[in-house]
């Protein structure tokens, strides 16, 4: 749970509001009090959507009807105001974590867990349809594991949201990529069958930790569904059998759930039916109202998945401390054999212009880019790196030996940006062209593109949460993607010059823009850049104009704990107060200009590359450089990017040549 903003409501009908619980593409869900005591969940409806036509209607419509849904596998609907300026609806808290936070969390179920949710919505389906509705968007997010059983939460919701024809507000079809059933892929209506297509589709999730049509993509994941056999592999024999009649292409074919309650057969009771980790995230969801004390997790706790945000992935949690000993477990999980020649001088704390230490060689060199290396990103187990290129390129090495993986991934021009999904199966690429792409990093499949037609691609950054994907062109505003839905996101505009940087906050609710500025500086000539913050669903700005540079911003990146802006821009990289919205501390110095910044993972130090040809690697506390500048790079230093674990630093430079160097400690 998060708290709440200060631009959160206090009081929401009659509920007192107590934080955020979550968000999604149809709108935020807050914890709040009824005037008896009882928690309750209120989602409240994005503002976006009272504009589409009919929407009030179908929602007053929808939410009668989900009413006279009652059931121990759905989450009761309590109350719900459609008139209201922000749309709600109330039902009841389950304090639990959606299947989709669980199983990124701590990995597929077993198969007795999967076997008690398999039964477990087969029957919260049973309930729904005899109500004489039709969910249209089961899927991981919108299942929750209790105490007891699953809950299904949102029916009715996506009905609400749609509009004419079955289409979205932005003219994309409603529901989910991967999740829905052939025919609401291909426009026809959602039925009963179609949601024991998803339920089929959400048993795979639980069981391998992906769907069974994921592509790369959501355009490449409709096509899947309607075209390609579900992957099945890791589905348990016992299940198999059930969840591929759920996934025929025929409806007439797919089972009703009391045929597909007679398949899986009986299911044995348990005291406990989700695994410790999974039982602990419902213990902390408990500790938030107060229903019992959060225990210690047990010592042989293990999270095979790396935390969505590092050290952030629990915000808010009196227990924030778990997470990190799950970062330091997955670093020493992940560490490569690469061979790295010591830093030279690595003790020495070097004061801002200092140059006393000789620099040292980096510890390999991958070459075989023909032109500027634009940007890198590692993924999450730090074993590969992906560069992007002006050669219209971009390439995978392995970091332990430096050779590249497979034959380039070609795009039409040159590639300005990257961004990895943080379970590490997606690269996406913006180019020069106009396309985004995405790759599947372990070469299986095939890319699938997302053509937006809006001019050469500047920037891209997708959020922690993989939810929103966010790009810039060669204009004053940002698209942002809802990578859940596949849907495209109006505008957002700046009105403060070109976009050339984009990053997302640790916790995926805030994006900072660094553009090119509108007010020329009488001194260079250039425009001077400006920041700004926007907070990502609701869209709206969160900070007046961050200024300072005397030429425009080319980066922007966040410390690990989201409290700290970085901005990179003219010959000075600046830190931000992010609650402030002010300047913290002296601007620290590149050489030449400062192209590109990151913090270190653990957010202790903050790595710079200017147009000399250097690098420079700051103490953020203690304001001074670490270590001696490096060197030898041949031409400006245009991307650098820490490792996962923080021991390995990754320089792209304008000659097309990689580096990458041991991190002083």
């Amino acid at each position: 749970m998060r708290p709440l903003a200060a631009s959160d409501p206090e009081r929401v009908g009659h509920y007192r509001m107590i934080g955020e619980l979550g968000r999604g593409g149809m709108g935020r869900v807050l914890l709040g009090t009824a005037p008896d005591g009882r928690p309750v969940a209120v989602k409240l409806m994005h503002a976006r959507l009272t504009c589409t036509p009919g929407f009030r209607e179908r929602f007053r419509a929808e939410v009668a009807a989900t009413r006279s849904v009652s059931g121990a596998y759905t989450a009761a609907v309590l109350d719900a105001d459609a008139d209201a300026p922000t749309p709600w609806l109330a039902s009841v808290y389950v304090p639990g974590p959606s299947l989709r936070d669980a199983v990124r969390t701590a990995g597929p179920l077993p198969e007795p867990a999967v076997l008690r949710l398999a039964a477990g919505l087969t029957a919260a389906l049973a309930e729904i349809h005899r109500a004489g509705l039709v969910h249209r968007d089961l899927k991981p997010s919108n299942v929750l594991l209790a105490a007891d059983s699953p809950k299904v939460i949102d029916f009715g919701v996506a009905r609400a949201a749609e509009g004419d024809g079955g289409d979205g507000p932005t003219g994309v079809l409603a529901g989910t990529p991967g999740y829905m059933s052939p025919e609401q892929a291909e426009g026809r209506s959602a039925t009963a069958a179609g949601d024991v297509f998803s339920l089929g589709a959400v048993l795979v999730y639980a069981c391998t930790g992906r769907g069974p049509f994921d592509g790369p993509g959501p355009a490449q994941a409709l096509y899947n569904v309607v075209h390609a056999e579900p992957d099945l592999s890791g589905v348990p024999d016992r299940l198999r059998p059930a969840v591929a009649a759920c996934l025929a292409k025929d409806p007439a074919r797919r089972p009703d759930p009391a045929r597909l309650r007679a398949m899986l057969g009986a299911v044995a009771p348990a005291a406990q039916p989700w695994p410790p980790a999974v039982q602990w995230m419902i213990d902390e969801r408990r500790a938030w109202i107060g229903w019992a004390p959060v225990p210690e997790p047990a010592a042989t706790l293990a999270y095979p998945r790396r935390p969505r945000s590092g050290p952030f992935t629990v915000l808010g949690s009196p227990r924030g401390a778990l997470a990190a000993l799950g970062v330091l477990a997955v670093c020493a999980a992940v560490a490569t054999a690469l061979v790295v020649v010591p830093w030279s001088g690595s003790a020495a704390r070097s004061g801002p212009g200092s140059h006393h230490s000789a620099a040292p060689p980096p510890s390999r060199s991958l070459r075989g880019h023909t032109a500027s290396v634009r940007d890198l990103v590692f993924t999450p187990d730090g074993r590969t790196l992906a560069s992007a290129s002006d050669d219209a390129t971009v390439r995978l090495w392995n970091v332990a030996d430096g050779k590249q993986l497979r034959a380039p991934l070609d795009h039409p021009d040159g590639v300005n940006a990257l961004a990895m999904s943080h379970g590490g199966s997606t690269l996406y690429t913006a180019g020069d062209d106009g396309s985004l792409r995405l790759f599947p990093v372990s070469g299986k499949g095939e890319p699938s593109d997302l053509d937006i037609d809006l001019g050469p691609l500047t920037s891209l950054a997708l959020s922690p949460d993989d939810r929103v994907l966010a790009t810039s062109n060669t204009d004053q505003s940002v698209r942002l993607w809802d990578l859940d839905d596949g849907k495209v996101g109006p505008l957002l505009g700046t009105d403060a010059g070109n976009v050339q940087a984009l990053a997302f906050a640790p916790d995926s609710r805030m994006l900072a823009i660094g553009t090119t500025g509108t007010e020329q500086d009488p001194k260079t000539g250039n425009t001077r850049g400006v920041a700004q913050l926007w907070e990502v669903y609701d869209r709206k700005r969160l900070s007046e104009n961050l200024s300072g540079h005397d030429s425009w911003i080319e980066d922007v990146a966040f410390s690990p704990d989201g409290q700290t802006l970085a901005t990179a821009g003219g010959e000075t990289v600046r830190l931000w107060d992010v609650a402030r919205s002010l300047q913290t501390g002296t601007p620290f110095q590149c050489d030449g200009r400062c192209h590109t910044a990151e913090f270190s993972p653990d957010g202790r130090t903050l790595a710079a590359g200017g147009s000399e040809g250097t690098v420079r690697v700051w103490d953020v506390a203690r304001h001074r450089q670490l270590g001696p500048t490096l060197t030898g790079h041949d031409g400006a230093v245009l991307s650098v990017r820490f490792s996962p674990d923080g021991r390995t630093l990754a320089t792209g430079t304008q000659d097309g040549t990689i580096h990458l160097w041991k991190v002083p400690v």
